[in-house]
């Protein structure tokens, strides 16, 4: 094991750039100082002195080995702890990127690596097969992936996921969503207020809303089935009177073959973030 120390205290930026494959973990925690350990196994022992690691005002920099792309190995094991409200940016080809600890925003751009987060602000990733995992995100969520899964227990800002064939899963969205898929199934299972927005060729949509809230449905699908479980109470009043609330929810979803559902979801949103 190979360690880095820079004494800092405040919320730093990160960088981590061509680490191919192995794992990086990113560390938002109390700290008076910026730790780096780069762990290899026997066989890939030589490639730690390869490692850079830069650090000024405030930066983080590391950068991976230059391996050829014809040679095989396994990779690097990285952990990085760092001040509460660091941010990290990160490039991998096979290496998944975990974030623990509070962590303000994270990018990723990979091949196949996974993103794991427990609670993070900020989170855009590119992909093309990887996936993200993620428990609470409090700002906006940005996903590009090819077949990569995109799953979120609770979303409080913004999300706009574009997908060819994964799927997307979210236990509470709090903000406007907008999902793009040609054969992934999206599922929402409790939505607040906002616009949703969701379209697909083959895949089939779900989106769950709590009784009471008054919501606009703009449903088509040209081949598949389509069914809402509202009541009609749920709609809106469109002179503005009567018990019946106005529309603070509105639901729009274009499928080809797939199919839509709307159901009711009685689920609290903190109860979807512990599950």
């Amino acid at each position: 094991m190979t360690t880095w120390d820079f004494a800092f205290s405040d919320p730093i930026d990160i960088s981590v750039s061509n680490w191919i494959a192995g794992s990086i973990v990113v560390s938002g925690e109390p700290t008076s100082s910026v730790v780096v350990e780069v762990v290899a196994s026997n066989r890939n022992a030589e490639l730690v002195d390869q490692v850079q690691v830069a650090f000024e005002d405030g930066q983080l920099y590391v950068q991976g080995p230059r391996v050829p792309t014809f040679r095989r190995w396994q990779g690097l094991d990285l952990t990085i702890k760092a001040p509460p409200g660091s941010t990290c940016a990160a490039r991998t080809v096979s290496a998944d990127l975990a974030c623990v600890g509070d962590i303000s925003a994270v990018s990723l751009h990979t091949a196949s690596g996974d993103l794991t987060a427990a609670s993070v602000g900020e989170v855009a990733m590119r992909s093309a097969s990887g996936d993200a995992l993620l428990n609470r995100v409090t700002g906006t969520l940005f996903v590009h992936t090819a077949s990569g899964d995109v799953s979120a227990a609770q979303t409080d800002g913004e999300v706009r996921i574009n997908s060819a064939s994964g799927d997307v899963a979210i236990g509470y969205s709090g903000g406007p969503v907008a999902v793009h898929t040609a054969s992934g199934n999206v599922k929402l299972s409790a939505v607040g207020a906002g616009r949703v927005e969701l379209a697909s060729t083959s895949g089939d949509l779900c989106v769950g809303v709590r009784p009471g809230l008054g919501v606009y449905l703009d449903l088509v699908s040209h081949s598949g089935d389509v069914r809402s479980e509202l009541d009609a109470d749920d709609a809106p009043d469109s002179e503005g009177q009567g018990s019946v609330p106005e529309a603070v929810l509105r639901v729009t979803c274009r499928t080809t073959s797939g199919d839509i559902k709307i159901t009711k979801s009685e689920v609290a949103p903190s109860e979807l973030a512990r599950a």
